[in-house]
């Protein structure tokens, strides 16, 4: 940590920036997991959480696939004035999550399990710069297909404005990045479960044998996937004003913390994703997840209302 006092945060007039923690009401999550792959994770990870070191621990990847949440969330407010005066909006998040192992670099043990949101996209101006500013998620805005719970689920998709492809003719335009759809099935498409922790656990132990961690321990840390909290981690970086050096890099901590959970449950259906070629994202390149189709695994989804609370620094480097 720095020595040195933080100077004041300054909130000038306009400025979206408002204080956690937060308030979600009503936040219906769909998820999938989808292959990627262990070495081109763990260099996302060594490019990011690992950059800013510490002489303690160190992350590393803890699963091949990763979770794809698409979450609709009808309420969201500061619970802190007077920013909590102001009023709310409706957030709707679509991200890639990395479970991350913290790993003693003595004995080689796992201390604790992270949620990582390694690529966020977002809907709205607000959530985008708040979201970067106070917390470090690595967030862009987008455009978005995705059913309500009243609807049989039958199609996701994302779509960013961006360059593609890389060229200097190209201008900026909107670009599909992937796309899920329902196989054919009958129309009983979820089921409800009491425990999605424990299921997420063993989906990720059974797909991930070459990471050496036992069940007991991984069911005892998704615990909190929906009760009480789900962990977070996150790496939160600004540029000088030449984008060369990080005048602040921080790996940060910020759980969410569950407060009601209406249903959960797993969907019936198989989906299919689509991942097209969108030369900004490269998902193959960050993550590992290949071009064209795969089958997803393990769908599931949650309506539940939860509080994300502040991110605090586990590790820091500044200037």
């Amino acid at each position: 940590m720095s020595e040195n006092p933080p100077f004041q945060y300054q909130h000038f007039l306009g400025n979206p920036v408002a204080k956690p923690p937060c308030r979600m009401l009503n936040a219906l999550m769909y998820g999938f997991f989808v292959k990627g792959d262990l070495d081109v994770i763990q260099r996302y990870i060594d490019n990011t959480l690992n950059v800013v070191q510490s002489p303690d621990f160190e992350f590393k990847a803890m699963s091949a696939n990763l979770m794809l949440t698409f979450t609709d969330i009808e309420n969201i407010a500061s619970k802190t004035p007077p920013f909590s005066n102001y009023g709310w909006m409706q957030e709707t998040d679509i991200i890639f999550w990395l479970p991350v192992a913290q790993v003693d670099k003595v004995d080689n043990r796992i201390t604790r399990l992270y949620w990582f949101p390694a690529f966020i996209t977002v809907n709205n101006i607000n959530a985008l710069i708040n979201g970067r500013e106070t917390w470090g998620y690595n967030k862009y805005l987008c455009r978005y297909e995705m059913p309500n719970l009243s609807q049989v689920p039958t199609r996701f998709s994302l779509s960013l404005e961006t360059f593609q492809p890389f060229t200097p003719e190209t201008k900026m335009d909107w670009h599909t990045l992937l796309e899920i759809d329902r196989i054919e099935g009958d129309e009983s498409w979820f089921s409800e479960i009491a425990d999605l922790g424990a299921h997420i656990a063993d989906f990720l132990h059974d797909a991930n044998k070459q990471v050496d961690v036992s069940l007991a321990f991984l069911k005892q840390l998704l615990s909190g996937f929906v009760h009480p909290q789900m962990d977070q981690i996150l790496f939160k970086q600004f540029p000088d004003g030449e984008g060369k050096n990080a005048v602040y890099q921080a790996v940060m901590h910020s759980p969410s913390d569950v407060k009601r959970v209406h249903k959960l449950g797993l969907l019936k259906h198989d989906f299919n994703l689509t991942v097209n070629q969108v030369d900004a994202y490269p998902l193959k390149d960050m993550f590992g997840v290949q071009l064209g189709t795969q089958k997803l695994d393990f769908g599931f989804y949650v309506l539940m209302d939860f509080d994300q609370q502040s991110a605090k620094e586990i590790i820091e480097r500044g200037i």
